[in-house]
């Protein structure tokens, strides 16, 4: 299913095929997907000019992200170092990224929560759910960085941002120097972006023939659960017993009773 508007919203399309095997569809699928994750993989091109030649090279970098709703408008963050790769010489890849006017970008998320076990090996899958954002990057002001990290912390560890220490001039880059370790980028979600969702939910393999003997090897569906361990403090928190923050301690009990 898919469609475009001119009211802002995203154009999409999403595919969803449930337990019974059956397709359907909603305009929101990509929303819970997004609000659930905090990893992305971002893809882009990059031009390379070694010498007298030119080519375009592709790109891919793993980064956290945080996904945001202001004024009906849904955007996600970006996180990650500008200084990154450190041992190369070229410009880093995040940095390549830094700009007001924006960089064309492909940015998937992905959550597998089964291992569907086939008879053979063309009906083995997962069970999963995933979102393809088709939009433009681009570098987050000054003046909207607090929201931004503010989003970015929330979407990892729900009620933590309350618990940290304030953010610097620095940190915020309202510093003058324009040259922030951490580079925050955002992602307008309103049209013309695309966002593509697909959540693939069985419990019973594909593509199985009764020619295959089926009753001689095995099939069905192994849970993956998403959870956490026990909170592993620094040195200097050991050292001055300070004691797990309330938010860790609710974001493991969430998942424990899951």
């Amino acid at each position: 299913m898919s469609q475009e508007s001119d009211s802002g919203q995203p154009s999409f399309t999403a595919t969803v095929i449930n337990k019974r095997g059956e397709l359907t569809c909603s305009a929101d699928a990509w929303k819970p997907i997004l609000k659930a994750g905090f990893v992305c993989s971002v893809a882009y091109s990059e031009v390379v000019t070694p010498g007298d030649t030119s080519s375009v090279k592709p790109r891919c970098v793993p980064m956290v992200y945080g996904y945001h709703e202001e004024a009906g408008e849904p955007v996600i963050y970006l996180h990650g170092s500008t200084y990154w790769p450190p041992d190369t010489k070229r410009l880093p890849s995040l940095r390549r990224l830094w700009t007001e006017t924006g960089v064309p970008v492909c940015v998937t998320v992905t959550s597998v929560n089964g291992l569907v076990v086939g008879r053979a090996a063309i009906s083995t899958s997962l069970n999963y759910s995933s979102v393809v954002v088709n939009g433009i990057a681009k570098k987050v002001r000054p003046e909207d960085r607090m929201k931004a990290f503010e989003a970015l912390t929330e979407q990892i560890i729900p009620g933590r941002w309350g618990e940290i220490h304030p953010l610097t001039d620095s940190e915020l880059n309202t510093d003058g120097k324009d040259s922030p370790d951490v580079g925050v980028l955002a992602i307008s979600l309103a049209a013309p972006t695309e966002v593509c969702a697909k959540t693939h939910q069985i419990c019973n393999p594909e593509h199985e023939q009764d020619s295959w003997g089926l009753d001689a090897y095995w099939a069905g569906v192994v849970p993956l659960l998403h959870t956490y361990g026990t909170p592993q403090p620094d040195a200097r928190s050991a050292n001055l017993h300070t004691p797990v923050p309330e938010s860790v301690l609710a974001l493991i009990a969430r998942h424990r009773q899951q």
